[in-house]
This record gives C-alpha cells, sequence and structure tokens, in this order.
C-alpha cells in the first residue's frame, strides 16, 4: 500500500513537472543569439571577416590567460592569508606574499592594457571611434563605471582581459 502511494504521488509530481516545463516559454538558444550578436557588432563597426577571425583569436587568447592569471592570483591570497593566519606570524614570509601578489595584479593590469593596444592594432580608427559611441550609447563606459562604484562594462562588460563579463569584439561566446 505504501509503495503504490509513493509510486502515485512520484507520478504526479512527474506529470505536473512536465506541464510546467511544457507550459514556459522556451528561451533563445544562446548561440543563435550569440551569433546574432556578433553579425550585428560585425556590421555595426564594419568589420571584416579577418579582422572578425583575428578579434576571436585575440579573445581566446586573452581569456585562457585570464583564467591561469586568477587562479595564480586565488593561490597568491590563499598563501598571505596562511602566512597571517600562522601561530607564528613571519614577517618576512609575509612580506614575499604580499610581493607576489602585487606582482600578479601588477600583471593583470599589463594583460588589460595590451589587449586594448592589441584591440586598437585591428581596428581601424574610424572602428575605434564607433565602438566609442556604442559603448557611450549602450552605458558602458569603463571610466564612468569606476566612478560609479562598479565594474567596467556592467552589466554587459567592455573588451578588457580580465573582466568576465566582458563584451567580446568577436561577440559573446563566454
Amino acid at each position: 500500500m505504501r509503495t503504490r502511494l509513493i509510486a502515485t504521488v512520484s507520478l504526479a509530481l512527474l506529470a505536473g513537472g512536465v506541464a510546467m516545463a511544457g507550459a514556459q516559454t522556451p528561451q533563445p538558444q544562446p548561440e543563435r543569439r550569440q551569433r546574432a550578436e556578433r553579425a550585428s557588432f560585425q556590421a555595426r563597426l564594419g568589420l571584416s571577416d579577418a579582422q572578425m577571425a583575428e578579434l576571436r583569436r585575440q579573445r581566446s587568447v586573452q581569456r585562457k590567460e585570464t583564467i591561469r592569471r586568477r587562479a595564480d592570483l586565488a593561490i597568491a591570497r590563499m598563501d598571505l592569508e596562511e602566512a597571517l593566519e600562522a601561530p607564528t606570524v613571519d614577517e618576512k614570509l609575509v612580506s614575499s606574499r604580499v610581493r607576489a601578489l602585487t606582482e600578479l595584479q601588477a600583471a593583470a593590469v599589463r594583460a588589460r592594457v595590451d589587449a586594448r593596444l592589441a584591440l586598437r592594432k585591428v581596428l581601424t580608427p574610424e572602428q575605434l571611434e564607433k565602438m566609442k559611441q556604442l559603448r557611450h550609447e549602450r552605458g558602458q563606459n569603463p571610466r564612468a563605471a569606476w566612478r560609479r562604484g562598479g565594474r567596467p562594462g556592467d552589466p554587459a562588460g567592455s573588451p578588457e582581459a580580465d573582466d568576465p563579463r566582458a563584451e567580446d569584439p568577436a561577440g559573446p561566446g563566454r
């Protein structure tokens, strides 16, 4: 009797879940949306296929480097925290951990600058100006975002490498 009750309740829940899933409006497929955004970005800036391919290549390299850099930063922070939480604090060790952490942070800044410089080499001056204008229209001025207390590109992003929400000039696909 108890097994039959459990089976009936399970079947009812399953049927209800299927009905609810069918009633929901389907979400656009991310791949389609991303292709449309890339095509729109390409058209708005007048990017050639070669420029798009180079931007995609750069973004791929930048994303991989960012993942590695973030992992290294997380480990450096953990190492510093461990040094600070030790029963007896070794100030020389703490100093070396702080130095390592700041070097990694400086490398992240250099990488963002390098990414922006690389972008400038791919785009024409007119395309750069158009991109700046489009960002401004969408409220994505990185400097203004920092002044508001946000991150550059909130919510959609800017092309800087270390911002995971960054707008990818080659399109989304994050």
